[in-house]
């Protein structure tokens, strides 16, 4: 790829809400253009080189996924903890899950038109597709760039593996436990601008106690409500 365009990627890569179509685009368009037939609607790339891709970009994702477990300081987590999230985020199924919160058009096009053509693919092709091109990103940036980009676009999938980030679960399971009805969640508004809104919710305990949290996502407001559900009821992250 150019200098130019290899910045102009990087940029992407690091933005704090990175948007995944514009990056696939961007590179396939320059990859193509340096290395394949310019103008390719797909990934002009033969099926050797992208199993190889694929193959590295395995590798690449469970050393970030690894070392982004291994490092973080908010809950140290043992061998097993970390074994299971990381099988978790990284299976072709949780790849796949993933890959359908962006468009699929955009997506598929890191799929070989070998394969792409045939149109019966399955999680295995969908999720090898996104290992390849975390394959090519570290071979044009390097570890760095790419575990940024990867941390980013893959940390609600941590949070929702991790017993100690996964507050929405942690609360649920906690009434589970009592034998007591389930909490529950209900938005209470949307408000700011259509492209940045600004969510509110609020979860509701057997006993009439009520929580309420916000967020830029529906996601994020569930998990504040709940956190500040669990700080309500006193619920202690060593009983784990």
């Amino acid at each position: 790829m150019t200098t130019e365009s290899g910045y102009y990627l990087a940029d992407l890569l690091h933005e704090a809400d990175p948007d995944v179509n514009a990056i696939i685009d961007t590179f396939i368009t320059r990859f193509n253009a340096a290395y394949g037939t310019p103008g390719t609607e797909r990934w002009d790339i033969t099926m050797d080189d992208w199993e190889r891709y694929e193959f590295l970009g395995d590798r690449v994702l469970s050393l970030v996924i690894a070392q982004t477990l291994f490092t973080q300081r908010s809950a140290v987590l043992d061998e097993g903890e970390m074994t299971r999230i990381l099988n978790g985020v990284v299976s072709n199924r949780a790849l796949d899950l993933m890959s359908r919160q962006h468009q699929k058009k955009t997506f598929t096009r890191l799929i070989p038109a070998v394969i792409g053509e045939q149109n019966t693919y399955g999680e295995r092709v969908t999720g090898g597709a996104f290992e390849a091109f975390i394959g090519a990103l570290y071979c044009e940036f390097g570890l760095d760039d790419v575990a940024y980009f990867v941390n980013t676009i893959m940390k609600d999938a941590l949070d929702s593996c991790n017993p100690h980030e996964n507050v929405i679960g942690i609360l649920q399971e906690y009434y589970q436990k009592e034998n007591r009805p389930l909490p529950r969640y209900e938005e209470l508004s949307r408000s700011g601008p259509s492209h940045k809104p600004l969510f509110s919710i609020r979860v509701t305990l057997d006993n009439g106690r009520t929580f309420d949290g916000s967020g830029l996502s529906l996601s994020d407001a569930r998990k504040e409500a709940a956190k500040r559900a669990l700080d309500g009821i006193g619920w202690n992250p060593e009983n784990v």
